[in-house]
């Protein structure tokens, strides 16, 4: 079950789309069965998102929530992601914002996945990851 909830009002998002690119990735990652939700949100939401969870008082481009436990071990967990953001970086690395878009999706996606980038190491292999998933379904990113 994929459960997208867009409470962003920056772009017009076509959430069949997303939710097809999101079932191909799960594929691709070879869990398919496995729920996830999404939630689409702007700055100043993932901000307090942010704040309340990470004690930073900034933005972001996405935050995981994996939520694997006994009740539901199908249960990823919870992407958010800012529109916002992704529509900012968009302009500076000469993507569009839909590229963006799925690129913060996959990223949030590996994260649930257990994929880090807190260290250099960890960092560029959850990168080849993304750019494996990324040139895979012909969404290019820089």
């Amino acid at each position: 079950m994929i459960e997208i909830i867009n409470q962003q009002k920056i772009k017009r998002i076509n959430l069949k789309e997303l939710r097809e690119y999101l079932k191909r990735i799960l594929i691709f990652l070879d869990i398919p069965s496995k729920k996830i939700s999404i939630l689409l949100c702007d700055n100043k939401f993932i901000r307090g998102l942010n704040k309340k969870f990470f004690r930073k008082d900034s933005s972001t481009d996405v935050i995981s929530f994996p939520l694997k436990d006994d009740f539901d071990p199908d249960y990823l967990g919870e992407v958010a992601i800012s529109v916002e953001e992704a529509a900012k970086a968009a302009k500076q690395y000469a993507n569009t914002w839909q590229e963006e878009l799925v690129l913060y999706l996959v990223h949030g996606v590996l994260h649930l996945l257990d994929y880090t980038d807190r260290t250099k190491k960890h960092k560029e292999a959850m990168d080849k990851k993304q750019k494996e998933i990324m040139e895979k379904f012909v969404v290019h990113s820089s």
